[in-house]
């Protein structure tokens, strides 16, 4: 069956009309869909409109603000923690980030932590809002426990990816986005659609043993971190994968490792959650910018 294309206006109204039949605002409706669909635009289709079901499902069981009060809860001339009020995190890292951009614009730096959010997207459309005033933008977050890290069985990490997004002048800007983990869980899911098997240092069964089969999560199984095994560097993984924890949860007083919500609105929540109002976010999203020093 061949492929059904569809011209970007019609999913981006689409998109936006969808945000809005949750409750969204029209300004947070277009900031969501221009988030959301910035990563289909970037061919990276397990994170663009594929995901709008998702946050629609969170907004159903009262885990997703449609109109958060998002605010600055603590600051300094350089940096901030937001309060994203459990809003989409479509719609909070891009706040964040323009606060970091304003830090950066009067101190030459400015670093912000985001507690109370969800699930955001694609790190790089976050980054990439310094690029347009001459700065680098670093975005990263934890997410959903679904990695196992090195030697271990129980998922503790995330996939917890790291953006850095430099401008260079005028040849095309630096943006490197990735996950912390050898594939991202979107990837597990394009490959359940195409009943195919997953290459080898993927995934581990709920034993921790090695195995291809995509839909291994579902059967008590976990992600592997960045470098598959020890011998391919997996334990550079896990280190670069509890980084963005420590960043992304405990600077800014969020959820962190196995407590942090899932992304299925199916799953539980978690229990005894350690993070401060955190009940509702699948992801802790924490903006850095700095000046590019030209």
């Amino acid at each position: 069956m061949s492929e059904q294309l569809f011209p970007y206006d019609k999913i981006f109204e689409f998109t936006r009309s969808v945000f809005e039949k949750i409750g969204c605002s029209e300004a947070h409706a277009m900031t969501a869909t221009r988030a959301l669909l910035s990563a289909d635009l970037r061919g990276i289709d397990s994170h663009g409109v594929a995901r709008l079901s998702g946050y629609v499902r969170l907004w159903e069981v009262k885990r997703v603000n449609a109109t958060p009060d998002i605010k600055i809860i603590h600051e300094t001339p350089s940096t901030a923690v937001v309060d994203g009020d459990s809003g989409l995190g479509l719609v909070v890292a891009p706040f964040a980030m323009q606060v970091a951009i304003e830090k950066a614009r009067q101190c030459g730096t400015g670093w912000v932590s985001v507690q109370h959010s969800n699930h955001f997207g694609i790190a790089a459309h976050h980054a990439m809002m310094a690029l347009e005033h001459d700065m680098i933008g670093i975005a990263m977050t934890n997410a959903s426990p679904l990695v196992a890290p090195t030697f271990s069985i129980d998922k503790m990490l995330g996939t917890n990816p790291i953006c850095v997004a430099a401008p260079a002048g005028k040849e095309p800007a630096f943006v490197a986005d990735l996950a912390t983990t050898t594939a991202a869980n979107g990837k597990l899911e394009i490959l359940q659609r195409k009943s195919t098997d997953t290459p080898d240092g993927w995934v581990q069964d709920k034993d921790g043993l090695p195995t291809n089969d995509a839909n291994i999560l579902k059967k008590g199984g976990a992600l592997l971190p960045l470098g598959g095994d020890r011998e391919h560097g997996s334990h550079k993984g896990y280190a670069l994968g509890a980084i963005v924890d420590i960043f992304s949860a405990l600077l800014s007083g969020a959820n962190y490792a196995p407590w942090v919500p899932p992304f299925p609105a199916y799953v539980p929540m978690p229990a005894q959650q350690p993070g401060k109002g955190n009940w509702s976010f699948p992801g802790c999203h924490a903006g850095r910018c700095f000046s590019s020093g030209r």
